[in-house]
């Protein structure tokens, strides 16, 4: 038994996904078994999966069905996803391996080359403004090869279902859940792209001469373009809001509006009001008029 740790629910989980001695054992049996050179771990910013680095190597261990969730749809999305936007040359980690191993519990698992780099949220803060302005326009343009029409790339996802019944909304007060819910309905879900799903500072490394790339596509799903926002807008891009030019090109108003029908249909939507909120110091928000009029504060 190459892991000796016992994971019967997400609390297990947690506890020792960053363990470096809990994970060396299997990671070891990974790159033994892929031909790969092995080399001792080394931390990176811990997300949702055990994410190591190897030398010139990152190897991802996807969290164990024991866990209490099912990490089959984020493996297989994330390894579709990295195979067709190296084919369409978007700068992505180049995978390397992906497969499954067999021990205590069944670990899914990807290897891929190591980017070197900076996360943007680490980066912003000391980067010039020509800097951030060169990077954010470089962003919107890698994010419009990404939005491309990909049919049958992913397992199907009804996310306007998701959005009705995200256990999410009962982390935030009751009158904002409902309106999300009302505008959730509404959206228009017609002409579905491929999107990343989860821009935060983390999953965008800023690369040699600031160029961006893309990590992460756990959560990439067929979505409208704006459900992008979110993340963006309340992430280290909303902090300066020449930053999000490119993406209100056609005003601020439509923006707005998309962000706020982002919120609504994003599944970690709730969560990101309520910690915007705690973030500013302020009452969590009650009202979409609250948050339009915050967005504004910040973007005129």
């Amino acid at each position: 038994m190459l892991f000796a740790h016992t994971i019967q629910n997400w609390e297990d989980w947690a506890d020792v996904y960053q363990s470096i001695p809990a994970f060396t054992p299997l990671i070891q049996e990974i790159f033994r078994r892929e031909g790969l050179p092995f080399s001792p771990l080394s931390p990176l910013t811990p997300g949702t999966n055990a994410v190591f680095r190897s030398g010139e190597l990152v190897v991802k261990v996807f969290f164990p069905k024991e866990s209490g969730l099912d990490p089959e749809g984020d493996f297989q999305n994330e390894g579709a996803v990295c195979r067709l936007l190296t084919q369409r040359q978007v700068p992505v980690p180049q995978l390397l391996a992906a497969g499954r191993l067999r021990d205590r519990y069944t670990f899914p698992y990807l290897v891929t080359q190591f980017c070197p780099g900076e996360e943007l949220g680490q980066w912003l803060p000391r980067a010039g403004q020509g800097e951030k302005l060169s990077l954010s326009r470089q962003l919107f343009w890698l994010l419009e090869q990404v939005h491309q029409e990909a049919p049958g790339l992913l397992a199907p996802l009804d996310l306007r279902r998701r959005a009705l019944e995200n256990f999410r909304l009962e982390h935030i007060p009751a009158s904002l859940a409902r309106e999300l819910t009302q505008r959730a309905e509404r959206a228009d879900l017609s002409r579905p792209v491929l999107v990343h799903g989860d821009l935060t500072g983390e999953n965008v490394l800023v690369a040699s001469q600031g160029a961006p790339v893309l990590l992460d596509w756990a959560d990439a799903c067929l979505a409208p373009p704006w459900y992008e926002l979110p993340p963006l807008v309340f992430g280290p891009l909303g902090q300066d809001p020449a930053l999000l030019a490119p993406w209100m090109d056609q005003g601020l108003e439509p923006f707005l509006e998309q962000v706020l029908d982002g919120l609504a249909l994003h599944d970690f939507g709730p969560d990101i009001l309520r910690e915007a909120a705690q973030a500013a110091g302020r009452p969590p928000f009650t009202t979409l008029e609250e948050v339009r009029n915050y967005l504004e504060n910040k973007l005129r």
